[in-house]
């Protein structure tokens, strides 16, 4: 009662603070009509800039290319003059052992047909990836910029000859004047212009090659590719080549060819050769795109044919992930991952060498087996092109790009490394270098003592031998030219399982994908044994059937009068036989091939995305 008593007394006041309904009501419709036509003006204004970027070709989202061209406007005078790649030995512990650099290509038509617009920036020396994204509503659009930076960023609007201008050419100064060792490699996604990178350096680092060098140096060509874990010899119609690791540590291709080339013609005839070789296959981002890891590795020799420098070209194949494979066959789904697989492996490769690690990965994969002297070596630099799309569609793949880049500037391999091989050499422990820890000591095996102890044996001076018996005292013994002991592989050495089971430790799931990288591996080498082994039996079964028309030739020639039939009947069953066997070896290892077929595609099944490499 007191409640109903108080409203009333409320609603009698004179003037109350409440409007009228009818004044409530009219305020409303005045504000919705102030909005539709702040509505239908931001409309007009929208189709107008539409059609103003459709006249320049801009396609895409409106407000975020409004968004993105007001960040470049309010940016575009902080881009700072390019500075060549600095080789001078002064500079190489300031960080100058590596340089990092980044290129965006131009937009694609096939990017433009699909809608796709710029959402990277090239802002020298940074690079900017405008992530477009909509706030939790919904509606509201925002720019969530991530910026990177490195040593040199190069906009679309730069060609290759300012980028080798800037990293290609000192790096050929270095190779040929101070005897050193440089590698170039090209590295991102597929279709974001490595290849077409990559062929204008060499192009331009086969014409200087033969300008810095003086008459007594002779060069040498060599081209390779890594494709399915297989090492192929690009010059020599893809023949097969071997990997493999010394006792001292060095790695060799082994069987690789070397082309002696007189000038830069033949030098980019047989560069142009080994592209056209190398093994290209269609995706769902390129027609042509490279699915091989190719190492083109320019070398100078002085007139003795010792090695005075090398430059190593490598074109990385695009770095597939799950997504660009979801429709691919057997044999494209295993490529990918062997190039998840290698590229991961030289990723944790340059961590390790760059944070001086007790032990380096590098027996991983086939590549990085390869270009493992390009970093541990002294006198040796390393350049990176790290290339990327621009569309808004792949900034994922962009971002994890640029991420990777970042990561190996920020752990320059060669510069610690060079400079504890400098002090060595001046008999000096370097200070800078953490020392690595001493491998483990392990005690010989004690052998159990045998009951029966052998005869010791009379020393060799005082038994003659046998051939100057025969020979007599007037002939002296032939004594045999001392060998060097051979340098046999520390026994604690870690194997290329160890390697593997350190790469799959970094990642998240990493159990399934180990299970795959292994089934993969195991796939390869299984289907290497296959073909081997049907060659085998084809050869055989030819010889086999050359022996049974001799036989039937003896038996039932025009001339034959008299035969041995059962010699006939032995040898034609021991024949079969033969062939039963071979029959039987080879289905069974065909079956057990199969079985490996079946347990990668339940493997790729449970990895629905490769790792984030």
């Amino acid at each position: 009662m007191p409640q109903v008593q108080r409203r009333s007394v409320e609603g009698d006041r004179p003037g109350g603070a409440k409007k009228s309904t009818l004044a409530t009501i009219q305020a409303m419709e005045r504000a919705r009509e102030e909005r539709r036509q702040q509505m239908e003006a931001r409309k007009d204004r929208k189709e107008r800039e539409k059609l103003s970027n459709a006249e320049k070709g801009v396609v895409g989202d409106v407000d975020f290319v409004r968004m993105i061209s007001a960040w470049r406007e309010a940016n575009k005078d902080q881009s700072k003059p390019h500075a060549t790649f600095s080789t001078n030995e002064a500079e190489k512990n300031a960080g100058g052992a590596i340089c990092i650099c980044v290129r965006k290509r131009p937009i694609s038509r096939r990017e433009v047909s699909n809608k796709d617009h710029d959402a990277v920036s090239c802002v020298h020396p940074s690079v900017v990836v405008h992530d477009c994204r909509l706030r939790v509503d919904g509606i509201s659009k925002y720019l969530n910029n991530q910026q990177f930076a490195f040593d040199h960023a190069f906009s679309e609007n730069e060609d290759t000859a300012e980028i080798y201008r800037c990293v290609g050419g000192p790096l050929v100064e270095f190779v040929t004047r101070d005897d050193g060792r440089a590698c170039i490699f090209a590295y991102g996604q597929t279709g974001s212009g490595k290849t077409y990178t990559m062929e204008g350096v060499q192009a331009r680092a086969a014409v200087q090659v033969f300008q810095e060098l003086d008459k007594e140096r002779s060069v040498g060509v060599s081209f390779f590719e890594i494709y399915g874990g297989r090492c192929q010899d690009l010059l020599r119609e893809r023949a097969r080549l071997q990997v493999r690791e010394d006792g001292r540590g060095d790695v060799h291709v082994v069987g690789l060819a070397e082309t002696p080339v007189e000038d830069a013609e033949s030098l980019l005839a047989a560069i142009s050769r080994g592209n056209e070789l190398r093994t290209k296959q269609k995706t769902e981002v390129n027609d042509a795109s490279s699915r091989s890891h190719a190492v083109c590795r320019i070398s100078i020799r002085d007139k003795d044919g010792k090695s005075r420098g090398s430059l190593s070209l490598v074109d990385l194949a695009g770095s597939e992930r799950g997504q660009d494979t979801r429709s691919h066959n057997r044999q494209l789904r295993t490529e990918s991952a062997e190039i998840n697989k290698s590229l991961l492996a030289l990723k944790e490769c340059i961590r390790g060498l760059a944070t001086n690690d007790a032990h380096v990965p590098f027996r991983a994969s086939k590549l990085t087996m390869v270009l493992r002297d390009s970093f541990v070596r002294p006198r040796s630099r390393v350049a990176m092109i790290a290339c990327v799309g621009p569309s808004v569609s792949c900034t994922d793949h962009t971002i994890n790009t640029l991420r990777y880049a970042d990561r190996v500037k920020e752990k320059p391999a060669t510069q610690l490394l060079n400079a504890a091989a400098a002090l060595r050499e001046r008999n000096e422990e370097p200070k800078d270098v953490p020392a690595r820890p001493p491998p483990p000591q392990r005690k010989p095996a004690q052998r159990p003592p045998s009951r029966k102890q052998p005869p010791k044996k009379a020393e060799a001076k005082d038994v003659p031998k046998r051939s100057e018996a025969k020979r007599g005292a007037k002939e002296a013994p032939r004594q045999p030219k001392p060998r060097a002991p051979p340098v046999a592989p520390p026994k604690d050495r870690p194997t290329r399982q160890d390697d593997l089971a350190l790469l799959h430790s970094t990642l998240e799931r990493g159990q399934d994908v180990a299970a795959l990288h292994k089934t993969v591996d195991s796939l390869f080498e299984a289907e290497e044994a296959l073909l081997n082994a049907h060659m085998t039996v084809i050869q055989e079964n030819a010889e086999l059937l050359t022996e049974e028309g001799r036989m039937l030739q003896q038996v039932q020639g025009g001339d034959v009068v008299d035969y041995d039939i059962d010699t006939y009947v032995a040898r034609l069953g021991a024949i079969l036989n033969r062939k039963a066997e071979q029959i039987a070896a080879l289905q069974g290892q065909l079956a057990g091939f199969a079985a490996k077929l079946r347990e990668e595609e339940d493997q790729s099944r449970l990895v629905r995305r490769m790792p984030m490499w």
